[in-house]
């Protein structure tokens, strides 16, 4: 007898007597004899609970696939082994290891024949069955192989046998799993046919119709493929110029106007159309789909690749209507090209240029004492070029800048300085990768990473590139450098200039959804938010298509939700959706959402009035900012009174305003001091003023501080009453408005981290 089942009464028991403790051990006793056929007991339950391991083999539906489903079934008490038990602990013979095997033999045969194992079986097949019927409902989105290979690995459960209704809770979670992926698939399907975004190209129909030749012009910067492509343009009887940028635009409406043919002028916000002309330079996403041209020209085609704004190239090549298509741009272009044109069926001939001046990486890291006339520092926030222009005309430079925020008719203005030699130093952001010829004999990166509105991170080869050929102009300097600031890496510059273009990952253009798209997805949704519409769009359309892919809706989206509270009809939210505001400030968004509220009620719209604040001859750092700010309003109310004119009536006012704002800052950038102010309440600061805000600000916002009244203190006043927009961002120091730190060492900066 093993130590498991005593073989007599302990020596403090008396005979005929038993307690709980020799009943637990009895079945102790009883379970290790049945352990082996998957029989396991409770012992501390009364009376106890007994229950059985059972093997079932299956047939997964649709599939020649088999499993042995294992799993425990609970068949409860079993009264009359439980009666036999007790008889036997209080006999005067005892129990011991006879008693436990013939018990046990009775407790085998009363669970093996136990009706609730077939019960279980019955349970599992009925899962089965249904499983198999409501898969049906998905047609050829499930599959039922795939599915099999899934219940395989959730029904191993690592090696351990599981309750039944553990078991079928887990085979359940799988096919919910697995049926919410071939659902989704199913509601996929019926969205993309609903919008026609399944066939895109379809959207076409005049393109369609015609033979067309799709050209590559392709080389680098300063090679004459642009020139090269308008030329052939000019030699058509009518054609569009494709731009990325306004400035581009105006750029390419001169090209064609000085080889003799007149040119109408298109973009968001203004329209300069010649009488009889029969070209047109417009932005890209104003291209003329429907009208037949007799040649095209697409510029910067490599920006097809972009996720927000590759869409409008895709819209262009796929949807212009002329007989032969030209497109300029790097070689980064040519995977997606190539997949695009296999779609069209059409034939794509590239055309290789090579660059009229060399460009050249310069080894060594440049000082910013040693930056001389004719380079251009590049950063990549409004913040960091404002910091190199400071220091760099500390230094005795004549400066000129260029950046995002600023309009075209000011960056043209300030190319202009740098041009004629006004200015013999540009600071710029990656701005003047496209759009300017400038006299550049240097390019110095102050930095090879930068934000992209999602994260920070390193310049792609492709941006670099674009970047630093424009390096040496052709016929101005006989090569072009390409250097960093003393503290940067020259090992992406150099890369990136001396190897090929690596193919993208995904070569699927990107697209966007225009109203007749959007206007099915919502009748397929039966809603009318057109935020819900875009943002389901944007989730679940064309994740498996193989040429497209859908664009980076989110700003739209937001936009969306700040306009769908209006009263409108959903062409005009969506018309008001696509208005060119910064997303990422929450003042424009409430600025485009109060407009389309007034245009559902009828009301008009008056133009932004800020510019009447700058009055003055130049400003201040803070004033510059505001203006820059102002004239976006101003661009966005222009873009929506060419479209909603009676909604949006002061379009001659607007441009007035708009004129005087980049007058303003023409003449504030041109200064050789830009006086700074306290950004909260306006005060000038001397220029030896250590820190950004003025001390009567800094000593109020300690004081709040200290007094716990954090989010509730009234904003500092100006002199005469006149409370001032302060945001918390002016008070971090050392960074710029997205958080990220200056890449330049700096006082200001330091006095920021003492603060």
């Amino acid at each position: 007898m093993t130590d498991d089942t005593p073989d007599s009464p302990g020596p403090d028991r008396t005979p005929g007597t038993a307690d709980e403790f020799d009943r637990r051990e009895a079945l102790r006793a009883v379970a290790a004899v049945v352990r082996g056929d998957g029989i396991e007991v409770d012992r501390d339950s009364t009376p106890a609970r007994w229950s059985v391991a059972v093997v079932h083999p299956v047939s997964v539906p649709g599939t020649d696939r088999k499993l042995k489903l294992r799993f425990k079934v609970a068949l409860g008490p079993l009264p009359e082994v439980e009666a036999e038990l007790w008889g036997l602990l209080t006999s005067d013979e005892g129990f011991g290891r006879p008693q436990a095997k013939a018990l046990g033999k009775k407790v085998k045969a009363a669970c093996l024949s136990s009706p609730a194992i077939e019960k279980a079986k019955a349970r599992v097949d009925g899962w089965f069955a249904s499983m198999a019927q409501r898969a049906a409902g998905f047609g050829e989105s499930w599959r039922p192989k795939g599915f099999a290979d899934e219940l395989g690995r959730v029904v191993g459960f690592g090696g351990r046998i599981p309750r039944l209704q553990t078991l079928l809770d887990a085979m359940e979670e799988a096919f919910s799993t697995s049926a919410a992926r071939a659902g989704l698939k199913v509601r996929r399907e019926r969205l993309e046919t609903a919008s026609g975004m399944g066939v895109y190209l379809d959207s076409f129909a005049t393109a369609r119709a015609m033979v067309r030749k799709l050209r590559l012009f392709v080389g680098p910067t300063n090679s004459g493929k642009t020139h090269a492509a308008m030329d052939r343009l000019a030699e058509a009887e009518s054609g569009c110029y494709l731009a990325p940028l306004r400035l581009l635009a105006l750029e390419g409406q001169e090209a064609l106007e000085t080889r003799g043919r007149p040119c109408s002028l298109v973009t968001g916000e203004e329209r300069d159309v010649r009488p009889g002309a029969s070209f047109t330079s417009s932005t890209i996403e104003m291209v003329n789909t429907v009208k037949v041209w007799g040649a095209c020209v697409i510029d910067e085609i490599q920006m097809i690749g972009d996720p927000d704004r590759g869409w409008a190239w895709t819209q262009a090549v796929a949807g212009v209507a002329a007989p032969e298509i030209l497109m300029t741009g790097s070689a980064d272009a040519i995977p997606y090209l190539k997949r695009l044109a296999d779609a069209l069926g059409e034939e794509l001939e590239v055309v290789e240029f090579t660059r009229k001046s060399p460009l050249r990486v310069q080894e060594e890291r440049v000082k910013l004492s040693e930056v001389k006339s004719g380079d251009a520092l590049i950063a990549f926030s409004r913040k960091d070029v404002m910091a190199l222009r400071h220091d760099l005309l500390g230094r005795g430079h004549n400066v000129a800048v260029i950046y995002g925020a600023l309009s075209p008719e000011v960056r043209r203005a300030e190319a202009r300085r740098f041009r004629d030699g006004t200015a013999d130093v540009l600071v710029a952001t990656d701005a003047i990768g496209m759009g300017l010829n400038l006299p550049v004999a240097r390019v110095v990166l102050s930095t090879t990473r930068k934000y992209d509105g999602r994260e920070e991170r390193e310049l792609t080869p492709s941006e670099i590139r674009q970047i630093g050929g424009r390096a040496g102009r052709f016929g101005m300097h006989e090569d072009g450098r390409v250097a960093v600031l003393e503290g940067e890496n020259i090992n992406p510059v150099r890369r990136a200039l001396t190897s090929p273009p690596v193919p993208p990952e995904d070569p699927r253009s990107w697209i966007s959804p225009n109203l007749s798209h959007v206007e099915a997805i919502a009748r397929e949704l039966d809603t009318d938010s057109l935020a819900k519409v875009l943002r389901t769009a944007g989730q679940e359309l064309l994740r498996a298509n193989q040429t497209f892919r859908m664009t980076d809706l989110e700003q739209r989206i937001q936009a969306a939700a700040a306009v769908d509270r209006a009263r409108l009809p959903l062409a005009d939210r969506d018309m008001l959706a696509r208005c060119p505001i910064d997303t990422r400030d929450q003042n424009n968004l409430r600025l485009l959402g109060g407009w389309a509220i007034n245009q559902g009620k009828g009301l008009r719209n008056s133009a932004p009035d800020a510019a009447e604040r700058f009055r003055h001859n130049v400003g201040t750092d803070v004033e510059l900012e505001k203006a820059e700010r102002a004239v976006k309003e101003l661009t966005a109310y222009a873009w929506l009174a060419y479209r909603f004119p009676d909604a949006y009536p002061e379009m001659d006012l607007c441009q007035e305003r708009r004129a005087h704002l980049n007058a303003f800052i023409e003449r504030t950038l041109a200064e050789r001091s830009l006086a700074r102010a306290c950004p909260v309440c306006g005060t000038r600061l001397k220029a030896n003023h250590r820190f950004r805000v003025c001390d009567a600000c800094y000593g109020s916002r300690v004081e709040e501080r200290r007094g716990g009244r954090r989010g509730g203190a009234e904003r500092p006043e100006k002199a005469g009453g006149e409370k001032t927009d302060a945001h918390p961002q002016h008070f971090h120091h050392g960074a710029g408005r997205d958080g990220r730190k200056s890449p330049l060492p700096g006082r200001e900066r330091a006095a920021g981290r003492r603060r």
